[in-house]
């Protein structure tokens, strides 16, 4: 509940933002720049994530996931490249369909990488501290059991400074899949300077428009 509290200002601003870059690609005359400034925005605010730390205030959990839902959000610029890409406007919809499935297996292949990097991270170094994996903290001698532990750590009967050691292992998880994050979104600045931009004036009617 906290934390999805936390990033309701990042999902406020983001739709806001995304709504607004439409209709700012007259003004940048195209949307080639503004989705290098996403790609830019996105690094920026993927290496500010790991920022956050066991003893963090309230403010930084509000705080820091905002520039990088900015860039997420500059990106769904995508979709107008992949419209203006087609050869007949009848074909838009199927173009759209094919940009949903290619973000929808991005996804999937996001959270592969993301999962695997948690597991091998948090095993290694769970075993590297002094932290004894007893009583309340036995489940998490099975890693596949470390994700839907989280839920447990409000409740658990142990001493504040191994529930710190304990907190510092899933930091640690998060601040490599952060740093994954941020050389990807470099990647993607990089490939973002070769794109060429596609004109968006366009004149034609599809078959499915509204008649006059």
């Amino acid at each position: 509940m906290i934390s999805a509290v936390s990033l309701l200002p990042t999902t406020i601003i983001s739709v806001s933002v995304a709504a607004v870059s439409m209709m700012m690609v007259p003004l940048f005359g195209g949307y080639v720049w503004l989705l290098r400034l996403s790609w830019i925005i996105l690094t920026l605010g993927s290496s500010l994530l790991v920022l956050f730390d066991v003893g963090s205030s309230a403010s930084m959990f509000y705080v820091l996931p905002i520039l990088w839902g900015q860039g997420v959000a500059l990106l769904r610029l995508n979709i107008l490249p992949m419209q203006a890409s087609v050869k007949d406007v009848n074909d838009t919809g199927l173009a759209i369909a094919q940009f949903q499935l290619i973000r929808l297996f991005g996804g999937l292949v996001g959270l592969t990488i993301s999962s695997s990097i948690f597991n091998n991270v948090f095993s290694k170094t769970i075993t590297h501290t002094t932290i004894q994996l007893t009583e309340a903290l036995a489940p998490l001698k099975d890693v596949s059991n470390a994700v839907s532990f989280i839920d447990s750590l409000r409740s658990i009967q142990v001493s504040t400074s191994t529930l710190d050691q304990v907190l510092g292992v899933y930091l640690q998880c998060f601040h490599v899949i952060f740093y994954v994050m941020t050389r990807l979104s470099a990647l993607g600045l990089v490939t973002s300077i070769f794109l060429d931009e596609i004109n968006l004036k366009g004149r034609e009617l599809g078959n499915q428009r509204f008649e006059d």
